[in-house]
C-alpha cells in the first residue's frame, strides 16, 4: 500500500548496490517486500520489464529476507540494461546486508 511505501521512503534504511537500492526498515508485523522503478528509466514497458526482472530476481534470494522486515527494492537503470546474473547478484548481496545488520541489533 503507498502508506507502506511511504513509511520506508522516509524513514527507512538504505542499501545500495550498481543495478538496485534497498530501503528497509523493521515492521512489527510479517516481512514484505515492495518493488518500485526509479523514474530514470524511461517509458512505461520499460519500467514494467525492469519490476519483473526484479522480482524474479528477488524470487531467488527470498529465503534471506530477516522476519518482521519491509524492503523496498528500487531497481536503477542498470536494471534493465545489465545482465541479469548481475541483478541478481546484487539483490543477493543487499538482503545480506541487511540480515547482517537485523542480526546486529538483535544483540543490542
Amino acid at each position: 500500500r503507498r502508506d507502506e511505501f511511504q513509511a520506508v521512503f522516509q524513514g527507512g534504511k538504505r542499501v545500495g548496490r550498481p543495478t538496485v537500492v534497498l530501503l528497509w526498515v523493521p515492521a512489527d508485523g510479517p516481512s514484505k517486500a515492495g518493488f518500485t522503478v526509479s523514474r530514470q528509466v524511461r517509458g512505461a514497458v520499460s519500467r514494467n520489464r525492469a519490476r519483473r526482472r526484479l522480482r524474479e530476481a528477488y524470487r531467488a534470494s527470498r529465503g534471506l529476507l530477516p522476519a518482521r522486515v519491509r524492503v523496498v527494492f528500487v531497481a536503477r537503470g542498470e536494471a534493465i540494461t545489465g545482465p541479469f546474473d548481475e541483478l541478481r547478484r546484487d539483490v543477493r548481496d543487499g538482503l545480506e546486508v541487511i540480515a547482517d545488520r537485523c542480526r546486529l541489533q538483535d544483540r543490542r
